[in-house]
């Protein structure tokens, strides 16, 4: 059995470069996995933005390398504090002359480089992953773009929606055309298949001693949690169809509530639990019930609450739940005993869904602080990668941070 060392606390990307160890963000988790790691986000835009905070709240030190044009301005992914927090921000000018050369030596201080650039673009600048993997070996290079980095689509533009509608999932959701979600999904898909990315190859580099190109495409993202449905490949109705034991009803408050008591068990306690004990006589309905049965469910959630019948129901194994928006959804008494949001800055944001917890009951938590201004940490970023300070203020002058 081959012994795995401690990939955290291992060297960057080449034995040759000096490392000093992230500096401490203050946020005191008693338990950081990636502390030590240290990462470079090129990103600009909500993919990234995704990965690499999650990467902040498992302890890696993420540096956002940003425009010198914003300095002073909140560092935000898109004005959004949830995907800014816990970052430091850095400044340089890829477009400078100089632009190219500071970011290799940037790359060759830190273990992860995250860019969602279009697929060549900074290998035609001089450095991109072919460039890096021959000076950094050691450095895992994570490509986040709408396509990937391959095949006749890799070029085109896109948002959510067009990743989204290209992979299946948009339909699979629903085939009612036209309709669109108001959220993002192949965004935070591609994202946590980033992070997942990301992980994996440190433990191979951990290993192997090398690092690799990670290519994540938000449209193959979405197509492979579409392939959890019924026959997703093929062209036949598929799905999870609606019926009086799964759907939504709406409560006496005008709430709703969701009921997915589609096994013989959850259906009579679902029965038992709303006074009707003689719908479950003959199981979960088929289709010949299903009008009558939905109506008569519907007449006695309208008797309710939303809140009273999850209350009531809940406890009871029947499958209900309610059906959360806005403030409620941090309000929620299991969200908030849970920590599934928290406040930065004085916004309600998401916390980080990945929780661990060691044998003495040290667990991970989210990155509170605040998102820094633009370019706050450009010294300290560049002195950790070797420059001096005269170097440093030589690239001021020239405009290249």
């Amino acid at each position: 059995m081959r012994t795995v060392p401690v990939w955290w606390s291992s060297p960057m990307s080449s034995p040759s470069q000096t490392h000093s160890e992230a500096p401490s963000t203050g946020r005191g988790a008693p338990f950081g996995p990636l502390r030590g790691i240290k990462v470079l986000d090129l990103t600009r835009l909500p993919p990234g933005g995704h990965c690499t905070v999650a990467l902040a709240d498992l302890g890696a030190d993420v540096i956002r390398l940003e425009s010198p044009g914003a300095a002073g301005q909140p560092s935000l992914v898109v004005g959004q504090v949830g995907l800014s927090r816990g970052k430091r921000s850095a400044t340089l000018n890829l477009r400078h002359a100089r632009g190219t050369e500071v970011l290799t030596r940037l790359a060759g201080s830190v273990d992860v480089l995250v860019e969602n650039n279009a697929p060549g673009e900074l290998e035609g600048r001089g450095f991109g992953y072919p460039q890096a993997a021959e000076r950094f070996p050691r450095l895992i290079w994570c490509s986040v773009t709408g396509f990937g980095q391959e095949g006749p689509y890799a070029d085109r533009a896109g948002h959510d929606l067009t990743y989204t509608a290209h992979s299946g999932l948009l339909t699979a959701l629903s085939p009612d055309l036209p309709w669109h979600p108001r959220a993002m999904l192949a965004v935070p898909l591609g994202a946590m298949a980033a992070t997942s990315g990301i992980l994996a190859a440190l433990y191979e580099r951990a290993t192997t001693g090398r690092g690799c190109q990670i290519d994540v495409s938000l449209a193959d993202a979405a197509t492979w949690v579409a392939g959890a449905l019924d026959a997703p490949f093929r062209d036949e109705a598929g799905g999870v169809p609606f019926s009086p034991d799964r759907r939504l009803y709406q409560c006496g408050d005008g709430e709703w509530i969701t009921v997915a008591a589609a096994e013989p068990r959850t259906w009579q306690a679902l029965c038992d639990g709303i006074g009707a004990p003689e719908l479950a006589a003959d199981g979960v309905p088929g289709p010949d019930r299903h009008e009558a049965v939905t109506a008569q469910l519907s007449s006695i959630f309208s008797t309710r609450t939303a809140s009273d019948w999850v209350d009531a129901l809940g406890p009871l194994g029947a499958a209900v739940g309610a059906v959360n928006t806005g403030r409620r959804i941090a309000a929620d008494p299991h969200n908030a005993t849970r920590g599934t949001t928290t406040e930065v800055a004085g916004v309600t944001v998401a916390a980080n869904p990945i929780r661990l917890r060691d044998g003495n009951g040290d667990r991970s938590t989210t990155a509170t602080e605040e998102p820094p201004v633009v370019g706050q940490h450009t010294d300290a970023v560049l002195r950790e990668a070797g420059y001096t300070a005269d170097e440093i203020g030589e690239l001021r002058a020239d405009g290249v941070v």
